[in-house]
């Protein structure tokens, strides 16, 4: 099953589920605001030191886009994976062990990739990380961190696959054709991350003010 048919499953199973669910949906939301849970999560850390908006994101070249996207698929992997002793949610879990799965297969092809291309270049380029940790927050708070976090991640993602398919001269067809699934799959993941955040009552972070 491909990376974006996963993805589509998921997608159709937290909407599913977000409609048997409504009636206990504003349940949550009520207790979210009565113990301060969006309050808190939200004051766990900011962005501020992340790299910055969308521009920064941008690649000049098929080799620094292969550089930059492996670390940045590798800090979703890390913390999806970590998220996964945390978390107390079913959606939620699905949803990072399809990152996990889907982005290390990434990581794993890019790699041969890039060693086969461009023997000559580094692994990986330095580094800023975008992900919040999830020191003394409950697994709720957590779960809410992971998601805002993962919708900027997303953006910043989306960000390097298109301006790696717009750069003109000759480029690798398999590797264009991985930029493309990633911007297919990775739209539909922040659809499904906005719908938790909806379902949770808290409003999606505005990540352009950054």
């Amino acid at each position: 099953m491909s990376a974006v048919t996963r993805l589509r499953a998921l997608f159709d199973d937290v909407v599913w589920r977000s409609l048997v669910l409504m009636a206990a949906a504003s349940l949550v939301v009520a207790l979210a605001f009565l113990t301060g849970l969006a309050e808190r999560a939200e004051g766990h850390g900011t962005h501020d030191d992340a790299a910055g908006g969308h521009g920064a994101h941008a690649v000049t070249s098929e080799a620094a886009f292969l550089a930059a996207m492996i670390p940045h698929h590798q800090e979703a992997v890390d913390s999806a994976a970590e998220l996964l002793a945390i978390t107390e949610r079913e959606e939620v879990r699905d949803l990072a062990e399809a990152i996990v799965t889907v982005q290390a297969d990434e990581i794993a092809q890019m790699r041969a990739w890039l060693a086969a291309w461009y023997p000559d270049r580094p692994a990986e380029v330095p580094y800023d990380p975008m992900m919040r940790p999830f020191v003394g927050l409950r697994p709720a708070e957590a779960d809410q961190v992971f998601v805002a976090d993962m919708i900027h991640h997303h953006e910043a993602a989306l960000a390097m696959a298109g301006s790696y398919v717009a750069l003109r001269g000759p480029k690798r067809p398999e590797l264009v054709s991985l930029a493309e699934d990633m911007l297919r799959t990775q739209r539909a993941e922040i659809a499904v991350l906005q719908l938790m955040l909806q379902m949770w009552g808290v409003v999606p972070p505005d990540h352009d003010a950054h």
